[in-house]
């Protein structure tokens, strides 16, 4: 039996009535419109499926360029992207998407001879080796059956995602990298379809042209390559854009077995692939960059931007958001005489390439100044030695199209200042608690240093929300012309509230006892102070870039 993933019902899309499905590649690219969005398992399988579908897309429909899109995106119209070009694309690989094809099994390196092992090597939440977890525990001799079509998500994710440490050997090598997935937060720009979705993240797309940078001519996706992957582990750097998006982390051969006549994944090897050489921050186009200060006045290298397991990606909306244009990441400095980097309100940045690509198309009236979109962030955290999953995450920041158009730099300071207060908040909450414990001689491990406090817990996930609240309100003040510093006034009051809240609650859980009762008031007190120091300090900031100066008035 074959399982061709053009063909076959696989991905897990959510129609616009609601409705879940599984349907092939040819279908979900052919039929964008009629669905509202692809839905993994988990948030790296969500992520995984959409680069695969991305690298098909451009490939169907290059070369493409910027009228060649707006082609495109009108297309959502019609249900769905042209089937000529689609069709002309099935009819001359649809082969290479056969998962069990003995000679090109779909992203498999068929020389491999080593023995199959546990399906649970491929599906994240069960038990392997150093892979362990909570809930689960498949042991190393159990062999769970998937159906073709689960082997098929897993097998994309895993490419991407897997974990790092010691994996079965071809021959030899033992040791790999964990997936390049694992080094981001992978960042997609949502609209209202998966028609939207997929046009609002292609990339001008013309290899002959060395469109996008780095893109080369040989670019094409691992189902295209002229041999299937020699089984030895090699690296090199990426062929383009495409060759990046369907990245061979590993080599893999799924093992099958017929039950009752149908076709089961019943084994798997999995072993050490290709190694990226090269900086990610020059490829990988679906993350946002930060280059953070140093001691000195210096800047470190670019650093991807990754999610965290209590603060919300939205504090890194200034990378997320905010033009790469090096004209005015500190074109104020000089001018107002500030003494020394502003690291938290400034930072060197590069956003995701598809934000540069919407600013741009917004001067063509294809998208509406007031649209607001939605970036959605997908991310893993790998454990200590990086063998097991400790975490998944996905989270959602808005997107006003105004800011990812906005050219004054104070836009980016006020949305600095805006997280500063946030972050030094949570760092006084964290010291008021920390500091009541250490007068009772209560000293931390280093482990109990580095997990969040029982305060932190209570006031980091509370200010999601209002952020996004003050992001779509400053959005709407950039479009209008109206005052930027009116959100973040309002913002600020938020933050504050939330973050005295939180102190008086914890006040009232303090023991009451005489000494316990006393400690606790006084660093409440001292939480105060500092509090409306910050006030102050965030407000005088916001006043400081309430008008450009009079040479950029």
């Amino acid at each position: 039996m074959g399982f061709n993933l053009l063909t076959e019902p696989w991905l897990p899309v959510v129609r616009l009535d609601g409705v879940r499905q599984e349907v092939g590649l040819a279908q979900a690219l052919g039929q964008a419109a009629r669905y509202r969005r692809l839905v993994g398992s988990t948030p790296t399988m969500t992520a995984a499926l959409h680069r695969l579908l991305l690298a098909l897309a451009h490939r169907v429909y290059k070369p493409l360029d910027g009228a060649r899109w707006a082609e495109l995106w009108q297309a959502r119209a019609n249900e769905g992207l042209p089937q000529r070009e689609l069709a002309t694309y099935q009819e001359k690989f649809l082969p290479r998407f056969e998962l069990f094809d003995p000679d090109r099994p779909f992203f498999q390196c068929p020389a491999l001879d080593n023995e199959p092992g546990s399906t649970a090597k491929l599906v994240a939440h069960r038990a392997t080796g150093s892979n362990r977890t909570l809930f689960d525990h498949t042991t190393a001799d159990q062999r769970p059956l998937l159906q073709p079509k689960e082997a098929a998500r897993w097998l994309v994710t895993t490419q991407a995602y897997d974990t790092s440490g010691t994996k079965q050997p071809y021959r030899t090598e033992r040791s790999a990298e964990g997936g390049l997935g694992n080094r981001f937060g992978c960042v997609l720009v949502e609209g209202a379809s998966l028609h939207e979705t997929l046009l609002l993240n292609m990339q001008l797309y013309q290899p002959e042209a060395e469109l996008p940078p780095r893109t080369t001519a040989r670019d094409r996706p691992v189902w295209e390559a002229s041999q299937p992957p020699d089984p030895e582990p090699d690296a090199r750097a990426p062929l383009g854009w495409t060759d990046l998006l369907t990245w061979p982390s590993r080599r893999i051969l799924l093992s099958t077995t017929v039950v009752s006549g149908a076709t089961l994944v019943d084994g798997v090897v999995l072993t050490p692939g290709t190694r990226m050489e090269g900086d990610l921050v020059d490829w990988e186009a679906m993350a946002a960059y930060r280059r953070p200060w140093l001691k000195g006045n210096k800047q470190g290298d670019f650093r991807a931007v990754t999610l965290d397991e209590l603060r919300g990606v939205w504090r890194h909306s200034q990378e997320l958001l905010l033009s790469s244009d090096p004209r005015w990441w500190n074109s104020w400095r000089g001018r107002l005489r500030a003494k020394g980097p502003l690291p938290a309100q400034e930072p060197q940045r590069q956003r995701p390439a598809a934000l540069d690509h919407i600013a741009d198309v917004v001067e063509d009236g294809h998208i509406a100044e007031d649209t607001v979109y939605t970036l959605r962030i997908f991310g893993q955290q790998l454990g200590d030695q990086g063998g097991d999953t400790y975490a998944w995450y996905e989270e959602a920041v808005p997107a006003p199209v105004a800011l990812l158009r906005a050219e004054s730099a104070r836009v980016g300071y006020i949305i600095g200042y805006a997280v500063s207060l946030a972050n030094d908040l949570g760092e006084q909450l964290k010291l008021m608690e920390r500091q009541y414990s250490a007068d009772f001689h209560r000293e931390l491990t280093k482990e109990q240093e580095k997990k969040p406090t029982d305060l932190q817990i209570h006031y980091w996930p509370r200010l999601a929300a209002p952020f996004a609240a003050f992001l779509r309100e400053l959005g709407e003040a950039v479009r209008l012309g109206t005052s930027e510093t009116a959100p973040a006034e309002r913002w600020g009051q938020a933050v504050s509230d939330l973050a005295d809240k939180t102190a008086w609650q914890w006040l009232q859980g303090a023991p009451h006892r005489d000494r316990s009762l006393l400690t606790a008031s006084a660093h409440f007190d001292d939480f105060q102070l500092a509090r409306h120091q910050l006030q102050r300090t965030f407000r005088g900031g916001l006043a400081r870039y309430s008008a450009p100066p009079e040479e950029d008035a």
